[in-house]
């Protein structure tokens, strides 16, 4: 004969386990509809990532100083086409850390064709594994985040600037005041993507814009010179796609082939 009482207390004993473990499991859970495990360039350097519709992208910027085969980058202090230089942002090392390194355009393809495949197939800088995202890659991120509520600001599928850019590290002019959806619009509310963007500035024969913008290469060519730059400024609600001199030294942004 078995009791109800016996029946019911192991029932008890088992739910509670099953809560605790499930408690335990959240953060895994949670971390698994962001995270694509990480990557590790040939310095050593680990980086996290984030997943966001079918991509897998970097959640940093690209700091390594050699190509994936081996063959060293050099560091730069003037603008060059024929040299695969890399620069520190605001020309300071201790920036590289968390700011990542500035490349030109020359040196994140490697010597490759450009692309706009969809996905590009263009490794350039980029780690065994991973691509340097084309124009249309960058935009189909960029629509992805732009329709969906969490990440827009206000209903214009184009506001998804906040959604990429860091809480942090990010400085407006005190005079200033931050426009409705911008960066610099209650910076807490930013990052809801994950990609934890900073204003890591550029290098074009001097610094610039340290703290208040950035820009991404692409695989993709604007013009025998130029080269579109997925940018973000701090007064900015949209991301920016602008034709930039090869030479100029941005940032990279991976994505997992």
């Amino acid at each position: 004969m078995v009791h109800h009482s016996a029946v019911n207390a192991v029932s008890e004993r088992n739910l509670h386990t099953l809560f605790f473990f499930l408690l335990l499991a959240m953060p895994l859970l949670t971390l698994a509809q962001t995270d694509c495990g990480t990557l590790t360039d040939i310095d050593g350097n680990v980086y996290q990532t984030v997943q966001l519709g079918n991509q897998c992208w970097m959640r940093e910027n690209l700091r390594v100083t050699h190509y994936a085969d081996g063959t060293p980058l050099k560091l730069g202090t003037v603008t060059a086409v024929d040299e695969r230089y890399y620069y520190y942002p605001d020309g300071s090392a201790d920036n590289a850390e968390r700011y990542g390194l500035l490349y030109s355009w020359f040196t994140a393809l490697n010597g490759a064709a450009p692309t706009e495949n969809v996905p590009s197939g263009l490794q350039g800088i980029c780690p065994k594994g991973w691509h340097l995202p084309s124009n249309f890659e960058w935009m189909a991120l960029e629509d992805f985040l732009g329709y969906k509520d969490e990440h827009r600001c206000g209903t214009d599928v184009n506001n998804v600037a906040k959604a990429m850019a860091s809480a942090e590290n990010w400085i407006l002019d005190v005079m200033t005041k931050a426009p409705e959806c911008s960066i610099m619009d209650n910076p807490a509310a930013n990052n809801s993507s994950k990609l934890n963007i900073l204003p890591a500035g550029s290098f074009w024969n001097s610094y610039y814009g340290f703290g208040t913008n950035t820009g991404f290469w692409t695989a993709s060519e604007g013009s025998d010179v130029t080269s579109p730059i997925h940018y973000l400024v701090n007064t900015n609600a949209t991301v920016e796609i602008n034709c930039t001199p090869k030479e100029a030294a941005y940032s990279v942004r991976c994505l997992r082939d």
